[in-house]
């Protein structure tokens, strides 16, 4: 291998350090107690998408009812992203690892870690990506100058970014997958309030 391999591995590590993440548990969690975190996951994912962003011009979000429902979002709210960022970056991934344009071994558990440390910083990219073109192409309307921009602009990325944390709390405390929980929630919450 030769130094630039070595040290791409390592800027990726030194990356992820500054990345906000959430521990494994411990100790073996009971049914209840898994339970429980998937419903606080849930709860908190429920409230945020009832918290509208400052900054947002008033304006009808019905042109992207579809959008809601696939990518458990709510447009005009912190989850306007929803699962976007996290399935942007998997998929991506997905097809540089499955062609062999990168080339990890996904048996290995180091191939695994390192596709999982990527996966993460991808989606934490594409949170601040995925805002910026939402607001510059004016699928979410700012009612202000650049400052305004620039604020609704982080509290996108802000909401990607918890997006990305509560799937992490779901697939390490509580059950299954948060990108699975967010839609479902989405497509529950749609079915109730219409």
């Amino acid at each position: 291998m030769n130094g630039e391999e070595q040290q791409k591995p390592e800027l990726i590590k030194k990356i992820a350090k500054f990345l906000p993440s959430v521990e494994k548990p411990l100790y073996k969690q009971g049914f209840n107690e898994r339970l429980k975190w998937t419903g606080i996951a849930l709860l908190l994912y429920l409230v945020m998408a009832n918290v509208t962003i400052f900054g947002i011009a008033a304006g009808s979000y019905e042109q992207f009812r579809f959008f809601e429902i696939v990518l458990g979002s709510r447009f005009g709210s912190l989850m306007t992203l929803g699962i976007g960022p996290i399935v942007t970056a998997g998929i991506i991934l997905q097809l540089l690892v499955g062609s062999k344009i990168i080339n990890w071994d996904m048996t290995k558990p180091e191939s695994r870690k390192k596709f999982q440390t990527w996966n993460k910083t991808l989606a934490v990219a594409f949170a601040f990506i995925e805002a910026v073109a939402y607001v510059a192409a004016g699928a979410v309307p700012v009612s202000g100058g650049s400052g305004i921009f620039l604020l609704v602009v982080m509290q996108l990325a802000a909401g990607g970014i918890l997006v990305i944390l509560l799937d992490e709390i779901v697939s390490k405390w509580g059950f299954g997958s948060g990108v699975s929980l967010f839609i479902g929630a989405g497509v529950s919450w749609r079915l109730i309030t219409s």
